[in-house]
C-alpha cells in the first residue's frame, strides 16, 4: 500500500499543476491558516482559519514572503484604484498579549508591503476602547479611533480609509458598523463564524481531494477526512446524545475500514467539534459511542458553548488523524500560512499535556518555527526539516481553494463595493 509520501514522490508536479489549474478559477482568500495532522501513511487538513491570528510565530524568511505576497494580491484586487491606507479591525481581545503579538507582526507586514497601517481600538465587554495594546514582548501597540461617516470608517480627523482588513472572526455575531461600508472589507464579514460552517468547508475539500485523486490516480483517503455534521445537536438530553452517539459509530466504522486496508493497529477515535468557532474551543474526542451516551454534565458543559460563550448547536464528526509529529519530545502538527492562496510559511504547534490523538490547541501548547532557514541565520527556536514540507504545502494551497469555493455558498448574498475608496 502506498502513503502520502509515496504519492507526492511520484505525482507531485502533477498535482501542482492540478491545483494551480483549480486556484485559477476562485477568488483566493487574503490570508487563512491551515491545521495539518500528518500520521504518516495519510496527512490532512482539519482545520482552516480564515482570519489567521499566529503571524508572529512566523519566521523572519517567511514575513519577508508574506509581504510580496500582500503586494501581489492588492494589485489583483484593487488594480490602480487607492489602496494605501488600510484599517485592521482586532478581536477584543486587548487583555491577550499573545494575539497582541500577532497584530505587531501583521501590522509590520503590511507596513514593509507599503501601506499605512491603523488597527482600530476595539472596546472589550463594557470598559471603553484601549489607547494601546501591549504584546508579549512588551512593546506597546497603538491603537486608532474610528468612527463611521455615513458608509464610511474614517479616522479622528475624519480622514477614510481606502479598505478594510478584518481580523475579527465574528464569533459573537457581526458588527453592524461593517455593513454597508463603501469600503472593501476584507475578508467580507459573511465569512464570519455567525455565518461560516465547518462542514460546508469539508464539504468542498473533501470533493476537491476526491477530484484531484480521481484524476491522478490514487486512494483519496490520503488526504482526506471523514466529516460529517449534526444539525441542531444538543448533549443535554439523552435523545441528543443518542443521536451523536449513532453518527459517531457509524464515522468510526468508515475508519476502522480503512485502517483494516492499510494494515494500521491504532484504534480509530473521533473528534466531535462545534460547527462554528476557533480558538479550540467546543471539541472532545471520543473511540466509542459510549463515551457519548455516559458524558458526566462537565463534558456535557463543555459542549454546550464555544468562543464568545455562544451557544453550540451544531457539531461535525470527523476522523481524528494521529499526529506523528515530534517537537522537543512533545507532539505537535504543522500549521501553513497563505496569502492570496500561496504559502508564506510555516510553524509547529507543540503541547506538553497532550497526546497524538488530542486536540493540541489548548492548555500546555507552545509554537516553533519551521522554516528553510540554515543555520547561523535561523533563531534558536527554528525547527528547520524540509521533510514533510511539500504535502503541507499542497494541503494548504487545496484548503485555500476550498475556502474560495465555500465562499460561494456562504456569502451568496453579498456584493463588494464597485470602490475601494471615498472618490
Amino acid at each position: 500500500m502506498e502513503n502520502i509520501s509515496d504519492i507526492i514522490a511520484r505525482h507531485g508536479d502533477a498535482i501542482e499543476q492540478w491545483l494551480s489549474a483549480r486556484a485559477a478559477t476562485v477568488i483566493l482568500p487574503f490570508y487563512a491558516s491551515a491545521d495539518i495532522r500528518d500520521a504518516g501513511v495519510k496527512c490532512a487538513c482539519v482545520d482552516l482559519n480564515l482570519f489567521p491570528a499566529g503571524f508572529n510565530n512566523l519566521c523572519e524568511r517567511s514575513g519577508a514572503t508574506a509581504v510580496e505576497e500582500v503586494r501581489r494580491f492588492l494589485a489583483r484586487r484593487f488594480g490602480q484604484q487607492p489602496h494605501t491606507r488600510v484599517l485592521v479591525i482586532p478581536e477584543a481581545h486587548s487583555r491577550n498579549p499573545y494575539y497582541n503579538s500577532h497584530l505587531h507582526s501583521l501590522r509590520d507586514i503590511l507596513t514593509n508591503a507599503g501601506l499605512e497601517v491603523a488597527i482600530a481600538a476595539l472596546a472589550e465587554d463594557e470598559a471603553p476602547p484601549p489607547l494601546e495594546l501591549v504584546t508579549h514582548a512588551g512593546v506597546a501597540l497603538p491603537l486608532c479611533p474610528i468612527r463611521r461617516e455615513q458608509d464610511m470608517l474614517v479616522d479622528a480627523h475624519g480622514v477614510p480609509f481606502d479598505w478594510i482588513l478584518l481580523n475579527n472572526d465574528l464569533s459573537a455575531g457581526p458588527l453592524a458598523w461593517l455593513e454597508g461600508l463603501r469600503q472593501r472589507v476584507i475578508p467580507p464579514p459573511c465569512l464570519g463564524w455567525h455565518k461560516r460552517s465547518k462542514a460546508q468547508f469539508f464539504q468542498c475539500y473533501r470533493a476537491l481531494v476526491h477530484a484531484m485523486a480521481r484524476d491522478i490516480g490514487f486512494d483519496p483517503w490520503l488526504l482526506d477526512v471523514e466529516t460529517e455534521l449534526i444539525a441542531d445537536c444538543t448533549f443535554a438530553t439523552d435523545t441528543g446524545r443518542a443521536r451523536v452517539a449513532a453518527v459517531v459509530s457509524a464515522v468510526l466504522a468508515r475508519v476502522q475500514t480503512k485502517y483494516h486496508e492499510y494494515g494500521l493497529t491504532d484504534t480509530p477515535h473521533v473528534f466531535i467539534k462545534s460547527d462554528t468557532g476557533t480558538y479550540g474551543m467546543g471539541i472532545m474526542v471520543v473511540q466509542s459511542p459510549a463515551d457519548i451516551l455516559q458524558m458526566n454534565r462537565k463534558e456535557r458543559n463543555k459542549m454546550a458553548v464555544g468562543k464568545g460563550r455562544q451557544p453550540i448547536h451544531a457539531v461535525v464528526i470527523q476522523e481524528a488523524v494521529p499526529t506523528r509529529a515530534v517537537t522537543n519530545t512533545f507532539v505537535s502538527e504543522p500549521v501553513v500560512y497563505m496569502v492570496g492562496g500561496a504559502v508564506v510559511g510555516t510553524f509547529i504547534r507543540a503541547n506538553t499535556e497532550r497526546g497524538a490523538l488530542d486536540n493540541l490547541n489548548a492548555k500546555g501548547m507552545t509554537f516553533y518555527r519551521y522554516c528553510d532557514m540554515q543555520p547561523p541565520q535561523q533563531p534558536a527556536e527554528c525547527i528547520c526539516n524540509q521533510q514533510h514540507q511539500r504535502v503541507y504545502h499542497l494541503l494548504g494551497r487545496l484548503s485555500a481553494v476550498a475556502a474560495a469555493q465555500e465562499f460561494t455558498h456562504v456569502c451568496q448574498d453579498w456584493q463588494e463595493p464597485p470602490a475601494a475608496h471615498a472618490s
